[in-house]
């Protein structure tokens, strides 16, 4: 089994598997409801109470899931649309007139003190931890999804975890993720020290796929989503 059944935690060796085995878990253990507030309010979602990931060679290209030939389903995105995001949304400082924010109008003051705690550290510190939002966030019509970014040295390895309060299972968990490997390995060309790539473990209390979805991921799971 990909993921204990009971405890909606999943192992997988890639984004790419990792993207199929969390939606499976959603489907069969999610619970559906009407959005009331926020995205797609009149939508109903298939949501998981709680969700561990656990990806353990996520360096592994491509980074961008696969889908089966001659379902004719687009693909969520691609490494070259995850690198722009990493890029655009996770490294630069850089939004839209039309945008409240991006993640990286919190990240990116916070990444070149991350480097130099773990540089300064040589990876012994718990405190290389970036935080998304501030205390107005939860104001805003739409408060970021992912709110912790946390990088620790184990064994040799950049692990890295994540929490998002909020997270589309469909068609934001391949790019968040590939953008956030690659944010973890412009961290470890910067570091001082002997240590090599990790795991990426994320959390949710939110993750989710919605309705307008459910057509497309009937076709690449075995079991289905009944509404």
């Amino acid at each position: 089994m990909p993921f204990d059944n009971n405890q909606n935690y999943i192992v997988a060796r890639t984004v790419e598997q990792a993207w199929y085995d969390a939606m499976w878990c959603c489907i069969r253990n999610g619970y559906d409801y009407r959005i009331e507030q926020g995205s797609y309010v009149g939508q109903t979602r298939r949501q998981l109470d709680h969700v561990v990931i656990r990806i353990t060679e996520p360096w592994t290209r491509p980074l961008a899931p696969r889908l089966p030939e001659g379902l004719g389903i687009p693909p969520t995105t691609s490494d070259e649309k995850i690198e722009r995001y990493f890029y655009e949304y996770l490294l630069t400082d850089t939004k839209e007139d039309k945008e409240d924010y991006t993640y990286s109008t919190y990240i990116h003051k916070q990444i070149p003190v991350v480097i130099d705690i773990l540089n300064k550290s040589h990876g012994n510190s718990n405190q290389a931890c970036i935080t998304v939002g501030d205390t107005q966030s939860i104001m805003l019509n739409d408060p970021p999804c992912l709110r912790v970014v946390d990088f620790k040295v184990v064994n040799g390895r950049l692990n890295m975890s994540v929490l998002f309060r909020s997270w589309d299972g469909y068609a934001a968990l391949p790019e968040n993720i590939g953008g956030l490997q690659l944010l973890k390995e412009y961290i470890l060309m910067h570091l001082n020290f002997p240590v090599e790539d990790g795991e990426i473990v994320c959390y949710s209390s939110g993750f989710h796929i919605y309705e307008m979805y459910f057509p497309i991921v009937n076709q690449l799971n075995v079991d289905k989503i009944i509404i």
